[in-house]
């Protein structure tokens, strides 16, 4: 019953914000609910990539992928075309990855949503994720489509911007839960 409510509520929040005027329009999701405060993504430490070729510099601490990469991190994947992993070497526990560039044909799966676009950008660090260009965000419960989508991984927070050259808008479409 609260799980209906909230689903809901976000719809209804969403199909809100996407009406009001602006050149830029915003919309945020929020993976995890009020009672919940373990990141919506677990996360491990470990990252596996696999790909059809590889290509390292050493000299600059990066690895290129190309050709079907697929990043896996637990409740993690990126599939995309070409993938630049940035690292820092010289560590005492060995090579720590700073940040993923992924370009080309870019999906980001989790276990609540399905993620399209262009290009992405997996902060490390900050446990962000920034993807570009087409962005096209599948749920269950429906679709958001925009021009740029930053994921936080601790907080859940999903923010989607529209393309200002466009028409401004940040676009959904909702399935509202069936009565019981």
């Amino acid at each position: 019953m609260h799980k209906n409510i909230r689903q809901i509520f976000t719809a209804l929040l969403l199909i809100t914000l996407l009406a009001l005027p602006g050149r830029i329009a915003m919309a945020q999701v929020t993976a995890n609910t009020a009672l919940d405060t373990k990141s919506p993504v677990n996360l491990s430490k470990s990252v596996d990539i696999s790909a059809d070729e590889l290509e390292a510099n050493l000299r600059k601490d990066i690895v290129i992928f190309v050709g079907n990469v697929v990043v896996a991190q637990k409740d993690l994947t990126l599939n995309s075309d070409r993938v630049t992993v940035f690292y820092q070497g010289d560590k005492k526990d060995g090579s720590a990855i700073n940040r993923i560039d992924a370009s080309g044909s870019v999906r980001l799966t989790t276990k609540t949503e399905t993620i399209h676009s262009t290009w992405g950008i997996y902060d490390f660090t900050d446990k962000i994720i920034t993807l570009g260009g087409k962005v096209v965000l599948k749920r269950k419960d429906g679709e958001i489509k925009g021009k740029r989508l930053v994921y936080n991984l601790e907080s859940g927070l999903i923010t989607i911007e529209s393309d200002p050259k466009g028409d401004g808008r940040v676009k959904g479409q909702f399935t509202l839960p069936k009565k019981q």
